[in-house]
């Protein structure tokens, strides 16, 4: 029978296998654009009805590649396609993207992503065992196998929540941590050095969904891939006219930038600076330090930026006259991020009744 799970929209089924010493899983995760079964194990007829009332499967994807006959065999029934191959950061499907895995045991290696619950489903490189925590799925302990929990660190890279395991039991809350101890002890302090040629740059901004004109860098998270908690960083290059962000200030997170390559500038409340490499800039909580980081020069502009990371934060956007609340716990309409104008302010008993 399939279980749902804390996850909205994701439900799992299990079964023991005799070549594996702990329980086996499958994903199924419903969308609104069709449902998508993940590494799927053998089901009874009840369990295929709870599918089909779901609404069926359109897309079967299989990374453990043991499981592709029985994926075939499920694609067949609901008309669906199946999908064994994806290249890093191809869309899976509404709300899920591929990670590739690289310098894992197998070639092709890759995990799905669900961004907006941070959710990540993994198939054979790593197990959830013993019982709440995590294990690497290679007995070894030699060059390759820290090369290969190195490669891990993709998934480091999203911040995950939850760790859906195709492998053992999976880590519901807390699954950076358990992910990190479990890279740590293969890795050692490798873990916490990359080089700026091994990161894991994109074209875009990873936590916005739109990315207007004028708003468009090269980037890549740091800190999450090296486990940093504490402070967090990340390296963007903006091309010429191009700027990182609106100009706003931070009510709790210090920031500071290093300039890399180029001459990018700073714009200010009291006037704009133009960088060149080698400078430090300091951001202080507060409007003394509000600040936008953009591109005036004829060519690119890469920058380290580096800050506090707080669980409870506000930043004010002063041309847009935006505030942007963050907080450790969800208490506006299931968000724990809203952005609001921040005028006209309110009195404290307006709305009552």
């Amino acid at each position: 029978m399939l279980r749902r799970l804390c996850i909205p929209g994701v439900y799992s089924w299990s079964a023991t296998l005799a070549e594996e010493p702990f329980v086996a899983s499958s994903h199924l995760v419903t969308t609104v654009h069709g449902n998508v079964a993940v590494d799927p194990l053998p089901l009874d007829e009840a369990a295929h009805r709870q599918i089909e009332a779901l609404g069926g499967i359109g897309r079967v994807i299989v990374t453990i590649a043991e499981r592709e006959a029985t994926a075939k065999k499920m694609a067949a029934r609901y008309g669906a396609a199946v999908v064994g191959q994806a290249r890093h950061r191809e869309k899976l499907f509404a709300g899920g993207m591929a990670i590739e895995l690289p310098d894992q045991e197998l070639d092709g290696e890759f995990a799905v992503l669900l961004p907006s619950h941070r959710a990540v489903i993994i198939g054979r490189c790593v197990a959830g065992t013993p019982a709440g925590a995590l294990s690497l799925r290679f007995d070894r302990d030699d060059a390759g196998a820290c090369k290969a929990a190195l490669g891990l660190r993709r998934v480091l890279q999203t911040n995950p929540e939850h760790l859906l395991t195709g492998l053992g039991d999976s880590i519901f809350f807390g699954a950076y941590a358990a992910l990190y101890r479990a890279l740590h002890e293969r890795a050692g302090a490798s873990i916490h050095r990359v080089n700026l040629d091994e990161l894991d740059y994109r074209d875009e901004r990873e936590e916005r969904v739109e990315q207007p004109d004028g708003y468009h860098c090269i980037d890549a998270e740091v800190g999450f891939t090296i486990g940093a908690r504490a402070l967090g960083y990340r390296v963007s290059t903006l091309g010429p006219g191009q700027r990182f962000c609106p100009l706003h200030s931070h009510a709790r997170e210090e920031e500071m930038f290093f300039v890399l390559e180029g001459e990018p500038s700073i714009r200010t409340l009291s006037g704009t600076i133009r960088c060149r490499k080698g400078d430090f800039i300091a951001f202080p909580v507060g409007v003394g330090g509000t600040h936008q980081l953009l591109n005036e020069s004829n060519t690119p502009a890469t920058v380290l930026l580096l800050g506090r990371t707080e669980g409870v934060e506000a930043c004010y956007y002063p041309d847009s006259d935006k505030l942007l609340v963050d907080t450790e716990t969800p208490i506006a309409n299931g968000n724990d991020s809203i952005m609001v104008r921040a005028h006209p302010q309110l009195e404290y008993f307006n709305g009552e009744t």
